[in-house]
Protein backbone atom coordinates (compact mmCIF):
# COMPACT_ATOMS: atom_id res chain seq x y z
CA UNK A 1 0.00 0.00 0.00
CA UNK A 2 2.91 2.44 0.43
CA UNK A 3 4.24 1.61 -2.07
CA UNK A 4 1.28 2.59 -4.24
CA UNK A 5 1.07 5.96 -2.81
CA UNK A 6 4.35 6.73 -2.97
CA UNK A 7 4.42 5.65 -6.66
CA UNK A 8 1.25 8.18 -7.48
CA UNK A 9 2.46 11.09 -5.91
CA UNK A 10 5.85 10.21 -7.49
CA UNK A 11 4.59 9.60 -10.93
CA UNK A 12 2.91 12.26 -11.92
CA UNK A 13 5.89 14.35 -12.68
CA UNK A 14 8.67 11.49 -12.89
CA UNK A 15 11.29 12.54 -14.92
CA UNK A 16 14.60 10.10 -15.08
CA UNK A 17 16.54 12.78 -15.04
CA UNK A 18 16.03 13.50 -11.81
CA UNK A 19 16.98 9.88 -10.13
CA UNK A 20 20.20 11.21 -9.22
CA UNK A 21 19.37 14.65 -7.85
CA UNK A 22 17.15 12.65 -5.46
CA UNK A 23 19.89 10.49 -3.45
CA UNK A 24 21.48 13.17 -1.41
CA UNK A 25 22.15 13.02 2.26
CA UNK A 26 19.10 14.29 3.76
CA UNK A 27 19.23 18.12 4.42
CA UNK A 28 17.40 20.70 6.41
CA UNK A 29 19.33 23.60 4.77
CA UNK A 30 16.50 25.88 3.66
CA UNK A 31 17.79 26.88 0.18
CA UNK A 32 17.62 23.47 -0.79
CA UNK A 33 14.05 23.31 -0.46
CA UNK A 34 11.12 24.48 -2.85
CA UNK A 35 8.95 26.30 0.17
CA UNK A 36 9.69 29.52 2.47
CA UNK A 37 11.02 28.84 5.94
CA UNK A 38 7.41 30.19 7.35
CA UNK A 39 5.61 27.68 4.67
CA UNK A 40 7.54 24.68 5.90
CA UNK A 41 6.24 25.28 9.13
CA UNK A 42 2.93 25.19 8.27
CA UNK A 43 3.29 22.41 6.04
CA UNK A 44 5.05 20.53 9.15
CA UNK A 45 2.03 21.53 11.25
CA UNK A 46 0.12 19.92 8.92
CA UNK A 47 1.47 16.97 8.01
CA UNK A 48 1.00 16.22 12.24
CA UNK A 49 -2.43 16.88 11.98
CA UNK A 50 -2.42 14.23 9.16
CA UNK A 51 -0.18 11.58 11.26
CA UNK A 52 -0.22 12.52 14.73
CA UNK A 53 2.49 11.18 17.31
CA UNK A 54 1.02 9.48 19.93
CA UNK A 55 2.06 6.03 21.10
CA UNK A 56 4.02 5.66 17.35
CA UNK A 57 6.28 8.54 15.59
CA UNK A 58 4.26 10.67 13.50
CA UNK A 59 4.82 12.79 10.41
CA UNK A 60 7.59 15.45 12.41
CA UNK A 61 9.16 12.15 13.50
CA UNK A 62 9.58 10.81 10.41
CA UNK A 63 10.07 14.29 9.19
CA UNK A 64 7.83 14.00 5.91
CA UNK A 65 7.65 17.64 5.64
CA UNK A 66 11.30 17.15 4.19
CA UNK A 67 10.36 14.73 2.14
CA UNK A 68 7.37 16.89 1.07
CA UNK A 69 9.92 20.17 0.05
CA UNK A 70 12.65 17.86 -1.06
CA UNK A 71 10.12 16.64 -3.90
CA UNK A 72 8.61 19.89 -4.50
CA UNK A 73 11.63 21.15 -5.84
CA UNK A 74 12.06 18.18 -7.57
CA UNK A 75 9.73 15.22 -9.09
CA UNK A 76 6.76 17.06 -7.91
CA UNK A 77 7.89 20.43 -9.19
CA UNK A 78 4.69 20.55 -10.92
CA UNK A 79 2.62 20.66 -7.77
CA UNK A 80 3.86 23.34 -6.30
CA UNK A 81 2.27 26.27 -6.83
CA UNK A 82 -0.84 24.12 -5.94
CA UNK A 83 1.15 23.86 -2.50
CA UNK A 84 1.58 27.58 -2.06
CA UNK A 85 -2.02 28.36 -3.19
CA UNK A 86 -3.11 26.05 -0.75
CA UNK A 87 -0.70 27.34 1.95
CA UNK A 88 -1.57 30.96 0.96
CA UNK A 89 -5.76 30.01 1.71
CA UNK A 90 -4.57 27.74 4.89
CA UNK A 91 -3.37 31.09 6.46
CA UNK A 92 -5.94 33.26 4.95
CA UNK A 93 -8.32 31.46 7.24
CA UNK A 94 -5.84 31.46 10.16
CA UNK A 95 -5.43 35.22 9.38
CA UNK A 96 -9.68 35.56 9.66
CA UNK A 97 -9.92 33.85 13.18
CA UNK A 98 -7.07 36.25 14.33
CA UNK A 99 -6.64 39.78 13.66
CA UNK A 100 -3.14 39.90 14.46
CA UNK A 101 -2.72 37.72 12.09
CA UNK A 102 -1.28 34.68 12.97
CA UNK A 103 0.08 31.85 11.14
CA UNK A 104 -1.27 27.99 10.64
CA UNK A 105 1.27 26.97 12.78
CA UNK A 106 1.29 29.36 15.65
CA UNK A 107 -2.39 27.75 16.26
CA UNK A 108 -3.10 25.68 18.93
CA UNK A 109 -4.05 21.96 17.61
CA UNK A 110 -7.74 22.46 18.51
CA UNK A 111 -7.72 25.23 15.81
CA UNK A 112 -5.59 23.65 13.76
CA UNK A 113 -7.68 20.53 13.39
CA UNK A 114 -10.96 22.78 12.45
CA UNK A 115 -9.29 24.52 10.06
CA UNK A 116 -7.96 21.01 8.34
CA UNK A 117 -11.58 19.89 8.68
CA UNK A 118 -12.91 22.86 6.52
CA UNK A 119 -10.31 22.15 4.01
CA UNK A 120 -11.49 18.45 3.87
CA UNK A 121 -15.03 18.72 3.70
CA UNK A 122 -14.60 21.16 0.61
CA UNK A 123 -12.66 18.51 -0.75
CA UNK A 124 -9.85 20.74 -1.22
CA UNK A 125 -7.36 19.25 -3.56
CA UNK A 126 -4.44 20.97 -2.06
CA UNK A 127 -5.31 19.36 1.44
CA UNK A 128 -5.85 15.81 -0.62
CA UNK A 129 -2.64 16.58 -1.96
CA UNK A 130 -1.03 17.00 1.28
CA UNK A 131 -2.31 14.01 2.69
CA UNK A 132 -1.22 12.19 -0.10
CA UNK A 133 2.15 13.27 0.22
CA UNK A 134 2.12 13.30 3.75
CA UNK A 135 1.79 9.24 3.52
CA UNK A 136 3.79 8.91 0.86
CA UNK A 137 6.79 10.76 2.57
CA UNK A 138 5.81 8.40 5.89
CA UNK A 139 6.76 4.92 4.38
CA UNK A 140 8.91 6.21 1.67
CA UNK A 141 12.64 5.08 1.38
CA UNK A 142 14.51 7.54 4.27
CA UNK A 143 16.75 8.18 1.14
CA UNK A 144 14.33 10.26 0.16
CA UNK A 145 13.70 13.09 2.98
CA UNK A 146 11.10 11.20 4.77
CA UNK A 147 10.79 8.22 6.97
CA UNK A 148 13.37 9.22 9.17
CA UNK A 149 14.91 6.27 11.59
CA UNK A 150 12.42 3.96 9.38
CA UNK A 151 9.48 4.90 11.95
CA UNK A 152 6.85 3.93 9.10
CA UNK A 153 8.37 0.73 8.62
CA UNK A 154 8.37 0.21 12.15
CA UNK A 155 4.87 0.94 12.29
CA UNK A 156 3.84 -1.59 9.87
CA UNK A 157 6.78 -3.89 10.68
CA UNK A 158 8.42 -3.71 7.17
CA UNK A 159 12.07 -5.59 7.98
CA UNK A 160 14.41 -3.33 5.52
CA UNK A 161 17.17 -6.21 4.66
CA UNK A 162 19.04 -5.87 1.40
CA UNK A 163 18.33 -9.50 0.57
CA UNK A 164 15.70 -12.27 1.31
CA UNK A 165 16.35 -15.49 1.71
CA UNK A 166 13.52 -18.56 1.31
CA UNK A 167 10.85 -19.60 2.57
CA UNK A 168 9.24 -15.71 2.30
CA UNK A 169 6.26 -17.20 3.48
CA UNK A 170 3.80 -20.35 4.16
CA UNK A 171 3.50 -21.01 0.26
CA UNK A 172 6.85 -21.74 -0.02
CA UNK A 173 8.01 -23.74 3.03
CA UNK A 174 9.13 -27.77 3.21
CA UNK A 175 6.25 -29.47 3.45
CA UNK A 176 5.59 -31.33 7.20
CA UNK A 177 6.84 -34.60 7.13
CA UNK A 178 3.10 -36.28 7.80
Amino acid sequence: MASAIGASWIAGAWDYRLAGPLRPSITTDLAARALSAEQTRDLEALTALIIPTDDTPGAREARVVDFITRGLGSFAADQRALFERGLADLNGRAAARDPAGKAFADFGVQAQQTMAQELETEKSEFFEAVRVATIAGFFANPEYGGNAGKAGWRLIGFEDKFGWQPPFGYYDREPRPA
